[in-house]
């Protein structure tokens, strides 16, 4: 489903394992993506294409609004499609570490620093947005969200690895779990990639966890993960 209205705290409990997990991948702060993603779909109300941050591209053509000459003006323009959130956030991390203007501003320095402020300041330095005030629409989301408990420092090696490598369960545990999460991938709540990764016992803890936190209460949102 591409347009689903989603309340502050839903929407930040679906990104949050997701923006966790990149910033694992890529350094992007978990807390950055999630404003980004809440400013740029109005919280996941208006994001076609299930496109949540606003990237631009072929796929789809609407409405947008950019700053041009001390004002906001409606304009017509291409942007990116996505079969669901997930690959949305995976393509924005990748956005960013693709074009080097990001790194020049020192988006990925402050990221490295836990700085949000920096982070986001960074970002409307390097041009994402044309309005002049989202650095500051960012950081307010963030602090009135908290969303800066999402943020942390690189793990430990060890616990990286451990909680990337597959889980070690009995074949009666790997089959509970399959008929558990087939259940939402029934109902059209779950990609099928995740089931195959059960039947290939290659799925996580990390992934495992990530899969409970946005099944869990939230599955009558009818967004597919």
């Amino acid at each position: 489903m591409e347009l689903v209205a989603v309340k502050a705290n839903d929407f930040i409990a679906i990104l949050a394992p997701m923006a966790v997990t990149e910033q694992k991948r890529t350094g992007v702060l978990a807390s950055i993506t999630i404003a980004q993603g809440a400013l740029e779909s109005g919280w996941g109300a208006a994001a076609p294409g299930n496109n949540l941050f606003g990237i631009k591209g072929t796929g789809q053509e609407f409405l947008t609004q950019e700053y041009v000459n001390g004002a906001f003006v409606q304009v017509m323009d291409g942007f990116r499609v996505y079969s669901n959130w997930e690959g949305s956030i995976i393509d924005h991390s990748n956005f960013l570490i693709e074009n080097s203007r990001y790194t020049k501003a020192g988006f990925f320095d402050c990221c490295k620093e836990l700085d949000y402020v920096g982070a986001a300041q960074a970002l409307q330095a390097a041009g994402y947005a044309t309005d002049p005030n989202y650095a500051m629409k960012l950081i307010s989301i963030i602090e009135g969200n908290g969303l800066d408990q999402y943020d942390f420092l690189k793990e430990s090696k060890l616990e990286e690895d451990e909680d990337n490598m597959p889980m070690k369960l009995e074949q009666w545990q790997w089959e509970m779990l399959y008929e558990v999460m087939g259940k939402a991938y029934n109902a059209d709540q779950l990609n099928w990639n995740w089931m195959q990764k059960i039947v290939d016992k290659t799925l996580t803890a990390s992934e495992l966890a990530f899969l409970n936190t946005v099944l869990d209460g939230r599955i009558d949102r009818g967004i597919q993960v």
